[in-house]
């Protein structure tokens, strides 16, 4: 079973590397303005998306000027809000974007698109689509293994490796 949950994990990945690189290097080059400008990168995560907002918090490699959303902060057109939520229909996600937007910020949505309508997704300036729909792994009379927060952190840590690559030909630690 844990050979089966390494396959599916490493397709995931494969295909969220495939389908959505030109959408990552694009948010890069983004979140690249805002650190070599005067702008600032914030996270917010929904449900166990939050996780992305540990990972900036606690993890061992922020981005430069990412900081943890809150409701304090007074964004502006210079800023970036990388908005993580399990499907890009989610209605607190699609709220909270809007907020953002009016404020002038920029959003990029982290979400796995779904079959019906998308209207985070389609209202967010930029979206990644972790391909995380569901379960991967058959088990007796159902499917377990939902991996919606690996691929969204699969997903930060690209972001991360493609920011870090842009931002260091202008030297920004």
């Amino acid at each position: 079973m844990l050979k089966m949950l390494a396959t599916q994990i490493t397709g995931l990945f494969r295909g969220i590397h495939e389908k959505e690189e030109f959408q990552i290097e694009d948010v890069a080059r983004s979140l690249s303005q805002a650190i070599v400008g005067d702008g600032a990168i914030y996270v917010k995560g929904f449900g166990e998306m939050e996780a992305i907002e540990s990972e900036v918090r606690s993890g061992p490699e922020p981005l430069p000027k990412q900081y943890v959303y809150e409701p304090s902060v007074q964004l502006s057109h210079l800023d970036r809000v990388i908005v993580a939520s399990r499907f890009a229909d989610d209605e607190a996600a699609l709220s909270f974007i809007q907020k953002v937007q009016n404020e002038g910020a920029e959003v990029i949505l982290i979400a796995a698109a779904t079959k019906e309508d998308n209207p985070a997704k389609d209202q967010a300036d930029f979206f990644i689509d972790t391909k995380a729909n569901g379960p991967l792994l058959p088990f007796e009379m159902e499917r377990v293994g939902f991996p919606s927060t690996i691929a969204m952190l699969y997903v930060h840590h690209a972001l991360f490796v493609t920011v870090k690559e842009i931002t260091d030909e202008y030297d920004i630690d």
